[in-house]
């Protein structure tokens, strides 16, 4: 996998799912970027009043969504919900090295391990860790730290893998379509099944 340099606008941005059904079909549809970003934008086709926030959400989406191929972009748009949401979840992580970190090394353990959840000290614990050994993550606050621990609490939670539990994730071990599962692995990204399915 080539490496993005870690970010944190998905602090801003975390899951949407509805939004990103509505691109996804203006995708399927053929528009281009252009086309996309003036339905949207201009006739503000994503249901956002703020200006700034909708040309942001938008480019956010349209970005992560660019991730999947045609297959994948339809099973988004008509899969079982599980399914749509799971493959949601693998885009943001493909196009967020840092996220894909967390599930790799954080969410997957959970998965794995007797534990089965995921602590405020385990977000902690991973930040401090990136803080360590990546010059972008070392500059950034506390604010910034809470927000992405926030947001990938969000995503968590809202693709339903990992229910809300006092202050804690509990994870859920998903079963998505075996056709997007295999798909997925016949394109070279295991390590996203891995991930988030604990795949071996």
């Amino acid at each position: 996998m080539n490496k993005k340099p870690y970010s944190s606008s998905i602090k801003k941005t975390p899951f949407k799912y509805t939004i990103s059904k509505k691109i996804a079909k203006l995708m399927l549809e053929k528009l281009d970027r252009n086309e996309v970003y003036n339905k949207c934008f201009n006739e503000n086709y994503v249901e956002i009043d703020s200006l700034e926030r909708r040309r942001e959400v938008t480019n956010v989406i349209y970005e992560r969504l660019l991730e999947l191929d045609h297959f994948l972009l339809e099973q988004f748009y008509d899969g079982d919900v599980v399914t749509s949401k799971f493959i949601l979840v693998y885009a943001i992580a493909k196009n967020d090295s840092l996220f894909f970190d967390f599930l790799f090394e954080v969410y997957r353990e959970a998965l794995l391990g007797n534990k089965n959840y995921i602590s405020m000290d385990d977000f902690e614990t991973f930040f401090a860790s990136k803080k360590e050994s990546d010059i972008i993550v070392s500059k950034w606050g506390h604010f910034t730290i809470e927000q992405l621990s926030k947001g990938y609490r969000n995503i968590l939670v809202e693709s339903g893998l990992g229910i809300r539990v006092k202050r804690n994730i509990e994870v859920i071990r998903t079963t998505i379509h075996p056709s997007v599962e295999e798909h997925i692995q016949l394109i070279g990204d295991r390590e996203f099944l891995q991930a988030l399915l604990g795949v071996k």
